[in-house]
């Protein structure tokens, strides 16, 4: 998984999982993953070690990786997005194209 994909994966697993960590296990999580800052940055900010940071973020990034491998969450809205989008592009019928990009657009 490249770079950009591995991001926007840990951030969807922040949103479906992420009240499962510690306050502190999610702060870190979403300065790095979400806005962006640098272990040392995050580390300065909470006056903790580089190498606390870090393990911070492995050991969060299991457990979110174990809750998606045991709920699959994830997963599901990912085959459901792809069985939408096949619908959506196979369908013949206005309608149902009508009320599929409806469901987008009302973030379904």
């Amino acid at each position: 998984m490249d770079e950009l994909k591995e991001y926007m994966y840990i951030n969807e697993l922040l949103l479906i999982y992420g009240k499962t960590l510690t306050e502190r296990q999610l702060k870190i999580m979403e300065d790095y993953y979400k806005y962006n800052l640098g272990v040392q940055e995050i580390a300065e900010e909470l006056n903790i070690t580089k190498a606390a940071v870090s393990d911070a973020l492995k050991v969060s990034t299991r457990h979110l990786e174990n809750l998606e491998s045991i709920v699959g969450h994830y997963a599901y809205r990912q085959k459901v997005k792809a069985l939408h989008e096949e619908i959506k592009n196979t369908s013949t019928l206005k309608e149902v194209k009508e009320l599929l990009s409806k469901e987008e657009d009302d973030g379904i």
